[in-house]
């Protein structure tokens, strides 16, 4: 193990904040942030946990960080994060949940450990002529121009990418790249999205371009996210005294504004049909997680495609609602007010016929029931009018898995375009329709 700069903060123990004994806190969504942010209150702010309540809409934890066998529909993934070295809250707070693999150790133990044994990369990032050509060549393909569009963004200020899309920042030489597309298919770009954004983004993960084609750049998980990241901390917080309200909706949050300060001074919620809550005063911290990725998300199966739920999403909801109260609560429409274009799908594929994984390992190069990495990362068929992606991560995905199961995730970047097999769009299409498009 080594270490590198700024360990003089990072490893130093806060002082008990004063007048700590007397508050309570209040955490709206069950995600990882929300969950976050409760470790981190009793850890370094040493607040009891008895004095944190999370209120969850859905029955369980987790947000988007999910995956779970459901009775008739098999196992469920709506995706995974892309983890990286650089993720320093996270692994902060993991390093203080135990682990429910091994005994004595850590999350982030287990996590770190793993990925020192069986290191991830990808032998096969793009495929063509229908997976009979499967390759990572290494190869950005960025001519003297793309690269000069890529420099000159990564320099420019935000002033100048806000308002203004990524086709007119960028040239037709750049959006002809590998870079490009293994660029946007790892994070889901559309070349009509936010400058502003891909800037970020670049910023970001600047430190990781040389592990863009073979996905060098990226560290998983052991079992799917929700088994692996949010059950153990879930557990944790329940083991020092935190309440969960599951089934629980919050509506909405009245505020006071005194000296530049925003105090919270009650929480509405909706529970079992029925409308309650509580009033706040100054003792009482309020931390909320608006909006959601996968909000208002539905569920197709094998004959059934998922449906476009463009009705009022409790997330995003509550954000516009603080919002018309206060500037400092931001723009939500912005995220959440073109549905349409916004909208995205993905599908989880569980094979049953051994025949199958001889595929996936013609194509990944590694064979899917060894227990170690299989694909590395997502393969991305450049010949799929969709643009479609799948991924194998290490089996078994889920402790339930039957041994000869593999599961598969897949995602379409583009939605509302018609398939080369299927001739349907990915919105339109059942189960079996995307399993054989």
């Amino acid at each position: 193990m080594y270490y590198s700069s700024g360990n003089y903060e990072a490893f130093a123990r806060p002082r008990k904040p004063e007048g700590v004994d007397d508050k309570t806190a209040w955490l709206v969504g069950a995600g990882l942030a929300s969950m976050s942010a409760a470790t981190f209150m009793i850890r370094d702010g040493q607040l009891p946990g008895a004095a944190i309540t999370i209120l969850e809409r859905l029955p369980l934890p987790g947000g988007a960080l999910d995956g779970i066998k459901k009775p008739e529909k098999g196992f469920v993934i709506r995706g995974g994060r892309e983890m990286e070295n650089h993720m320093e809250c996270l692994w902060d707070a993991f390093r203080t949940i135990p682990s429910m693999e091994i005994e004595g150790a850590s999350v982030l133990d287990e996590f770190y450990w793993l990925n020192k044994d069986d290191p991830n990369f990808s032998l096969c990032r793009v495929t063509e002529k229908q997976g009979r050509d499967a390759h990572t060549d290494n190869l950005f393909g960025l001519d003297d121009k793309a690269q000069k569009d890529l420099v000159r963004i990564f320099l420019a200020t935000r002033e100048e990418m806000e308002g203004t899309r990524i086709d007119e920042v960028f040239s037709k030489n750049f959006l002809a790249s590998n870079f490009w597309l293994y660029w946007r298919t790892m994070f889901a770009f559309e070349e009509w999205h936010s400058a502003l954004e891909m800037k970020l983004y670049l910023h970001r993960f600047v430190h990781h371009v040389g592990g863009l084609p073979d996905l060098s750049a990226l560290k998983f998980t052991k079992y799917n996210q929700y088994e692996s990241m949010v059950l153990p901390m879930y557990r944790w917080l329940l083991d020092q005294g935190v309440t969960f309200h599951f089934g629980t909706e919050v509506t909405d949050v009245d505020f006071v504004e005194s000296d530049g300060r925003i105090q919270a001074t009650r929480i509405d919620w909706l529970r079992d049909g029925e409308r309650g809550g509580i009033d706040l005063g100054e003792n009482d911290l309020v931390l909320m997680t608006i909006g959601g990725l996968t909000e208002n998300s539905d569920e197709g199966d094998q004959h059934t495609p998922a449906k476009l739920d463009e009705g009022p999403a409790a997330g995003w909801e509550l954000w516009k609602r603080i919002a018309a109260k206060h500037p400092s609560f931001g723009h939500p429409e912005v995220f959440c007010g073109d549905i349409a274009r916004t909208k995205w799908e993905s599908a989880t594929v569980t094979t049953k016929d051994r025949r199958i994984p001889e595929y996936i390992e013609r194509i990944c190069k590694r064979d899917p029931f060894s227990g170690k990495v299989v694909t590395g990362g997502i393969v991305t068929a450049r010949d799929s009018s969709w643009l479609m992606s799948w991924t194998v991560n290490r089996q078994p995905h889920f402790k339930a898995q039957d041994p000869e199961e593999i599961v598969v995730w897949v995602y379409g970047l583009f939605v509302d375009v018609p398939g080369d097999f299927v001739k349907k769009t990915l919105q339109e299409c059942t189960g079996e329709e995307i399993t054989q498009e």
